[in-house]
């Protein structure tokens, strides 16, 4: 008899960070940030990070409208409830995350496959959608909606939620926030924030009422307002060939992708109309919410501050 030895298991450095990256412990994401000296080291890490495993699934239906729904479940409750109802009768491409949880998930890199796929049938919009949207005007109503357009138009955006299609503004963060919040439970948070001198961020939201708007004013310098695509939008297959069928800069790591795209809409000039259709989202139900969500969003908001230095 031959005495069988297991195989030693093999971690890369790349795996190693993102054990830690992508950890439920605070303590561990902010000990990532640790192994890195400087804003460069970080993003060239980011650069050469995966981008995960993706599996699509094709939804027969109206080829002029094709949405693209991006899921860590293709088979669960939310992709279901857009096959089965808010999306039905319409095309709809489903990119699963691949293996569950995905170490390496990228929701940028998930969208870009989508929106690639969908433009090889040729539609006049494509939508982009997360899976836990909730109906309220069905696809009867959207159809008609963009029928309704007419001229050139690059993205359009529907009815305001907290997470989509409202506006936000680009501001300084006051030196007060991190006073303030330097002996609280955003302490970690702030503490990267001050190390790779992140100055800028993204605040508002249509319903942040009274107290929430003296918040801003208190914390926050606006610089300008645009409109965020958020967890919903749809643009013109013109538009997204122009993009080379990418609308998502992959480098972000499931944080501000989304306003990244929505501040190059405003600086090319983007053409951008409005259309009465309502649907609402359940934020956060898919990778949480919560201090570890916010730790790992120091990665993207400093490749976010890089990118745009020289506008800001």
């Amino acid at each position: 008899m031959v005495e069988a030895k297991e195989k030693p298991l093999f971690f890369s450095l790349m795996d190693y960070l993102n054990n830690y990256f992508t950890s439920n412990d605070p303590k561990k994401i902010s000990e990532f940030y640790n192994f890195f000296s400087d804003k460069s080291h970080l993003i060239d890490w980011m650069r050469q990070r995966p981008k995960g495993i993706s599996n699509t699934y094709e939804i027969d239906g109206d080829n002029d409208i094709i949405v693209v729904i991006p899921t860590s479940n293709v088979d669960g409750e939310y992709a279901q409830e857009c096959k089965n109802s808010i999306f039905k009768s319409l095309k709809i491409i489903f990119v699963e995350s691949g293996e569950n949880p995905d170490p390496y998930f990228n929701y940028s890199h998930n969208c870009n496959i989508g929106i690639k796929k969908a433009m090889e049938y040729n539609p006049k919009w494509v939508v982009l959608s997360n899976d836990d949207v909730i109906l309220h005007d069905d696809y009867g109503k959207l159809k008609s909606q963009l029928n309704s357009i007419r001229g050139t138009t690059d993205v359009v955006f529907t009815t305001p939620t907290n997470y989509h299609s409202y506006k936000i503004w680009i501001s300084r963060i006051r030196s007060i926030f991190f006073l303030r919040n330097f002996f609280s439970k955003e302490r970690r948070y702030v503490e990267l924030l001050r190390r790779f001198k992140i100055n800028f961020v993204g605040v508002g939201s249509p319903d942040i009422g009274i107290r929430g708007n003296l918040y801003n004013k208190v914390y926050f310098k606006k610089l300008f307002s645009l409109l965020q695509v958020g967890s919903f939008a749809i643009f013109s297959s013109d538009y997204v060939s122009r993009c080379s069928n990418e609308i998502f800069d992959e480098i972000f790591i499931n944080h501000m992708e989304d306003m990244d795209l929505s501040l190059r809409l405003h600086v090319d000039k983007s053409t951008m109309k409005n259309i009465d259709y309502n649907i609402d989202d359940r934020i956060g139900s898919t990778i949480g919410r919560g201090e570890q969500r916010k730790l790992r969003s120091i990665a993207s908001q400093v490749y976010f501050m890089e990118k745009y230095k020289k506008l800001f």
